[in-house]
This record gives C-alpha cells, structure tokens and sequence, in this order.
C-alpha cells in the first residue's frame, strides 16, 4: 500500500514508518521543513499554519495517517499555549481532511491521532469509545479535533480516530520523563495516586495502527489503550520495583495544582479508567497486557526491535 503519514519525525510516528516499511508498504511523509530530495523516503512540505499544501503532488494513496500537535506536557497553560495546542491540531487536521476528500481518487482510510483526554475526569467510570465527551480544556480540544476530519468522512473516506492514551516508552512522553525521578529515589504517587491511567505499549500502539489500516469494519474514535488501565499508585509501584529504587515521595494535589496549574490537574491528577472495545471486538491481541512487562521491556531489557512483533495482528 501507498501510505501518507505526517508527525512521521516523533516517537509515534518514526517507530510507525519504520514497521510499515519494514511490512513492504510504500511510506509518503508530509515534513514542515525543506524536503530532503536523497531522503530514502520520499518527503512533501507542506504548512498547516499557513494552510499551505498542494495534494496534488502526492498521487495516488491508499491510507493517510496523521499524527500531528505540539505536546500537551511541559509547561504551565497560559492563554498562549493553549491555543497553539488546540490549533496545532485541529488546523492540520482540518487542511488534511480537505485535502484528501479533494483527491480525485481518496485513500480509503484516513487515521487521525485523538487521545483519552476526550472523556475528562471521570473517576470509577469504567469508559469506552461510546462514553460521552468530558469536561475541561483536553476534552474541547479532543472534540475540535475529531470535528475536523469530517471533510474527509463527508468524501466517503473511513475515519478513525486513535484515542491515544499514556503511551509506555523510554523514547519520549511519561516514561521518559519520569524514568530520572524514579531512578534517582525521587518518583511517587501524584495527589491520593487513586486515579486511574490508561496506558499503551509503543509496540501496540504501532501494531494497533497498522491493524486499523486493514479492518475495514472499524471507524470512528478507537481506545489506544491496553485492556489493563492503573490507578497512580499502582504505577507508582511497579516503577519503583522495575528500577529496584524507593518511590517514597508524595507529591500532594495541591502542591501539583500549585506548581503546574491546570495542566497538572488535566493530565497528572485525572482519571481515565478507558477500555479498548472497539479493538477487542475486533480481535485484536496486545503483546503487552501487563505494565510490569512493558516497564521491564522499556526500562530494563535489552530491544533489538524497537518497534515490537507486530505480526500476530496481521
């Protein structure tokens, strides 16, 4: 298959076209900068922000995937930031979307990256994809999001939307950012550590990905989470026995509301107990279903592969 894919330059998106590659398929990137013309892949500029990008170039594809938006973590949000993130998504998006349902001949599938956010804080509630959208700033964000790909569902094209939730790797996102704090005896449970955490293998996410390129019984928001979620405490846990350290901070509600406002009240104190439906109906199989497994797969074992078996799903 001839495959589209921008965000291909992070931690998602380069374990993801080097598994498709690897699978055979012909991989397009969409890239910001200059194209490289010795890339081994072939590359295409175009310019969300200045809703600059002539689809025509592209040809035919068969699949387009889109994995953009600047991260929601780091910093305190201020009225600046977080603008940049909802626009970093919903503009990219929406010049994608329109580009794709203008070609004369669309992709069949266009997969666009969504997350958990979607639902809000929402305690014990166990969630699926047909729970209703959350309150706060990460569920307009997701909800924004989502509604700019319907030019492409109006063209006939199958959108799903990858509700990504805490993505397990040593490569970027929570692990490695935790992994220091941790290792240096300085990890602990965030505020009462009862809220829950929907998490995801890279490998699965990968795999999860690909698997949803060939089903064409699936669309709309899929759960990108493994069937297992954690509550803080429970991670809290299992990273301090991966890494052989004591995890005796405890870092308080108020102090975390304090220090990072609400940025740390949306993303490190609440609760997303979200199970993957759509992908279990479907058959899909996870390769990690334990999160002892995957911190020890992430943080301790030696990876040849780093993107994970992903045969079993195809």
């Amino acid at each position: 298959m001839r495959i589209l894919v921008s965000g291909s330059s992070g931690m998602v998106g380069s374990a993801l076209i080097t598994a498709l590659a690897y699978d055979g398929h012909q991989i397009i990137k969409l890239v910001r900068r200059a194209p490289n013309p010795d890339a081994k892949i072939p590359e295409f500029k175009w310019d969300p922000e200045h809703s600059a990008f002539d689809s025509r170039l592209l040809g035919n594809i068969d699949a387009a995937i889109h994995l953009g938006g600047v991260s929601i973590a780091g910093a305190r949000w201020n009225a600046e930031r977080k603008l940049l993130i909802r626009e970093s998504r919903v503009r990219s998006t929406r010049l994608l979307s329109q580009a794709l349902a203008n070609l004369e001949s669309p992709p069949k599938v266009f997969i666009v990256a969504s997350a958990v956010g979607f639902y809000g804080d929402r305690g014990e509630e166990p969630l699926s994809e047909d729970s209703p959208r959350g309150e706060g700033f990460l569920a307009d964000t997701a909800v924004r999001w989502e509604a700019s790909a319907d030019s492409a569902r109006e063209a006939g094209i199958r959108v799903t939307h990858a509700r990504f939730g805490l993505i397990m790797s040593r490569q970027g996102g929570l692990l490695a950012r935790v992994r220091l704090p941790f290792l240096t005896a300085l990890g602990g449970k965030l505020g009462n550590g009862r809220q829950w955490w929907p998490w995801i293998s890279l490998p699965d996410v990968v795999s999860g990905l690909s698997y949803l390129i060939g089903n064409e019984d699936i669309s709309g928001p899929v759960n990108f989470t493994s069937p297992t979620p954690v509550r803080n405490e429970e991670f809290t846990k299992l990273m301090s026995k991966t890494l052989s350290r004591p995890a005796w901070l405890h870092v308080p509600a108020a102090i975390i509301r304090l220090v990072f406002g609400e940025m740390g009240e949306e993303t490190m104190l609440s609760s997303q107990r979200a199970y993957p439906e759509k992908l279990r109906a479907a058959g899909f199989e996870w390769q990690f279903e334990s999160l002892e497994d995957v911190l020890h797969y992430e943080l301790i074992a030696s990876r040849v592969d780093r993107w994970g078996d992903t045969s079993r799903n195809q």
